[in-house]
Order: C-alpha cells, then structure tokens, then sequence
C-alpha cells in the first residue's frame, strides 16, 4: 500500500449532462495544476461513478490515505449528512483485508466561501465585461438557496465581504421562481447604474438556467457564466485538500 495521499473529489450529480462535463473539466484543471497527485471523482446521484466505486479504485492501485474534498459551495446537508455516509458506507464496503489497512477518508471543507471561490466569481465578471470592484454596478449574487441558515448566512457574509471591495451593492438572491429578475427590478428602483448577476454555481443546469432567464428579462446588463473549471476554483480544490487534516468522516456523519 502507498503512503501517499490521493483525492476524492465528490460532486452532486445531475440528470444534466452539462453538469458531468464541466466537473469533469474542473478535476481535469485540478490534474493539470499538480500533476503528481492523484484525484479521482465521484458523484452522490444520476451520474456515475458512485463513492464506493471510487474508493474502491483508489485502494486497488495501493492508496491507504483518501482526502474527500466536497465540489460544493456551500456547508449544508449534502456536505453534513449526504457525502460523510456515502463515503463511510464505501469504506465499510471495501474487502476486510483492505478495510483493516486503509485509513477512514479525511473530509475537507467545501470550496465557499474560500477567498479563490471569490476570485472565480470575479473571473467570470469579467469575462462578461464587467470589472470586478465597479462603483457603478451592484451585482445579484444568485445561489442555489437553502433552509440551512448556517448555509444562508456564509453566502450573506460573502456578499457583504464582497461589497466592501468596491461594488456598489452586492445582493444575494435564492434560485426560487424570479428571484433573481426581481432583484434586477428592485436595484434599478434604487437607482442602480448597472445591474449585473454572478451566478454561485459551479456548473449550468435548471436553477442556473431560471437565473439567466429571469436577470436578462429583467434588463440585467450583465449575466456571468458559472464558476466551472476557472483556474482560481481548481485552486481551491486543492487549498482544501491541503487543508483538510483532522476532520474524520465518523466525527460529522
């Protein structure tokens, strides 16, 4: 068995095929920015292949020490419940003989709100043609939304981390119905100049798509394509991966 430490890194899973693609290229960006570490993917539902089957993978070609770094933006049930007992699950299903040997995986945190995340969210910005820091835009920042407050409020300190750097305003806004199109409405009502919207996404997909829509019926001037494989959030992978040291998958399932 090798003492050499490899990933698993873990996404939600799609009926969507836009979405494999984009983590796909995401890890293949990971690879690329440290080639001599191995990662391997795995997704918790309608793509495959499934955590077990990953682990499994990593253990028959020797590794012993698995970090699983959840390719997700924000800390609710999926990272607290969903990835610690499917990945417990996957190492109590691996053979005895290599059960006795292979160490439970370590969790990392997941990439938001990390500092790269933000960068990515400002990449995107610009590649629609809007510099990050604008004193003359406010920026929807739309995510997923969430019952979890813990969840909520990390996305709400983002916001207001990120409005002090410059934006005029900086307004999160669930993916519910035209949540999004509304607070374009409600900024331009205020006297916004510019309105543009950075989707908190990782790939495109249903509540990606409602986002885009309901903003440019709006009038946004600007909607940012989301996070996917931007250098900045490959970056953060890794920072978690080299991070994640002593949260053990049996202290948070």
């Amino acid at each position: 068995m090798k003492q050499a430490e490899a990933m698993l890194a873990v996404a939600h899973g799609s009926r969507d095929p836009r979405h494999r693609e984009v983590i796909t290229a995401l890890v293949d960006t990971v690879r690329a920015q440290r080639p001599e570490l191995r990662v391997e993917t795995a997704f918790l539902d309608h793509c495959g292949p499934t955590t077990a089957r990953a682990l499994q993978g990593l253990v028959r070609d020797g590794y012993q020490h698995v970090k699983v770094v959840p390719l997700l933006l924000n800390s609710a049930y999926h990272v607290r419940q969903d990835i610690p007992a499917a990945v417990l699950a996957a190492h109590e299903s691996l053979p005895p003989r290599w059960r006795s040997v292979v160490a439970t995986p370590v969790l990392a945190e997941p990439l938001g709100p990390h500092p790269l995340v933000l960068a990515g969210l400002e990449r995107r910005l610009r590649e629609a043609g809007v510099w990050p820091g604008d004193e003359e835009a406010s920026v929807v920042l739309a995510w997923a939304g969430s019952s979890d407050r813990v969840a909520a409020a990390a996305v709400d300190e983002l916001a207001e981390g990120w409005q002090r750097s410059g934006w005029e305003r900086v307004v999160p806004v669930p993916a519910v119905g035209d949540q999004a199109g509304a607070a374009v409405r409600a900024l331009r009502s205020r006297g916004a100049r510019r309105v543009v919207v950075a989707p908190y996404f990782l790939a495109p997909g249903l509540l990606a798509d409602r986002i885009r829509g309901s903003a440019l019926r709006a009038g946004a001037d600007a909607v940012a394509d989301e996070l996917g494989n931007a250098p900045e959030v490959a970056s953060a992978v890794l920072a978690r991966f080299d991070g994640a040291r002593t949260r053990c998958l049996a202290h948070v399932a």
